[in-house]
């Protein structure tokens, strides 16, 4: 099940926040109930509102970057597409996740509803089930409980989804946010990562092709992400590798780690069992199963 449906309802935290950038491969809903908080994804950055919700494929690197003064509150959800897709095609509605793939990595900004109402109300009950029920997905347990909690929350989920669909289609959902300069630098920064990290780049680098100073640069970004500038570089190379290691079975690990900006395929084990716990060949093997 946890690689099914993930859930936490109303999280509310205060203080440092041990929120790395990080990508995964369930589709994702992410309700934001209050706090200061900015939200980088890819190379855009949200200013959250109390009500906001994202949606996200959860392939894009993200992280939230609240602030160390104010509670943080929000709910996430993650689940796979798979998991619902018989669901989806007996209500013969093809396009039920569209907005997962077509908005992937949006906001839906607007005036409180009955839609986000009946989100709210599913994360909440997706998160009870999970917590109460936990038993019923351990080996050994009755079988017809696990079937009907199992049903139960497919149903939520599939609830939720409807209700993101139906908000996507609302005209309150295309908002207009104007940025802070910072929040535009920023954005330029993360935007030029994205699209060089596959070389061989520094801060100087990044700072000379966007004619800023490297102070001001790591500052920033550091100030608005909550992480620096080389570490987004390497998180975007590492969201490529996993990318890489699972797409193209046949290059090898070297070819890898080359295509993918790393010094040496040495520097690219290393990195990579720090941050994940596995070895690269270790990774492939398990998705390949």
């Amino acid at each position: 099940m946890d690689d099914w449906l993930i859930s936490n309802y109303r999280s509310k935290t205060i203080g440092e926040h041990v929120l790395d950038f990080h990508s995964h491969e369930q589709y994702e809903i992410y309700y934001f109930h209050g706090g200061d908080c900015k939200y980088l994804i890819h190379h855009t950055i949200y200013d959250l509102q109390p009500g906001d919700i994202i949606i996200m494929d959860g392939l894009t690197a993200h992280r939230a970057n609240p602030s160390t003064f104010v509670p943080y509150e929000r709910s996430v959800v993650h689940f796979s597409p798979k998991w619902i897709e018989p669901i989806i095609e007996s209500l013969q509605m093809p396009d039920l996740l569209a907005p997962f793939k077509e908005m992937n990595n949006s906001l839906l900004r607007g005036e409180e509803g009955i839609e986000k109402q009946t989100i709210l109300n599913c994360m909440k009950e997706i998160d009870r089930l999970l917590r109460a029920d936990q038993s019923y997905f351990l080996d050994g347990g009755n079988l017809k409980q696990k079937r009907e909690v199992e049903a139960e929350l497919k149903l939520l989920v599939v609830s939720m989804v409807l209700q993101i669909f139906k908000l996507s289609k609302l005209e309150n959902t295309k908002w207009m946010m104007d940025k802070s300069e910072k929040d535009t630098h920023v954005e330029n920064i993360a935007k030029y990562i994205n699209e060089h990290y596959q070389e061989k780049i520094s801060l100087d680098d990044v700072a000379n092709a966007l004619n800023l100073s490297k102070f001001y640069l790591s500052r920033t970004f550091k100030e608005i992400t909550g992480t620096t500038v080389m570490d987004y570089v390497m998180t975007c190379r590492l969201n490529q590798v996993k990318y890489e290691l699972e797409m193209s079975p046949k290059k090898t690990l070297a070819e890898v780690a080359m295509d993918t900006g790393f010094e040496s395929p040495a520097h690219f084990s290393r990195f990579f069992k720090e941050k994940l716990g596995v070895t690269p060949s270790e990774y492939r093997k398990r998705k390949q199963k």
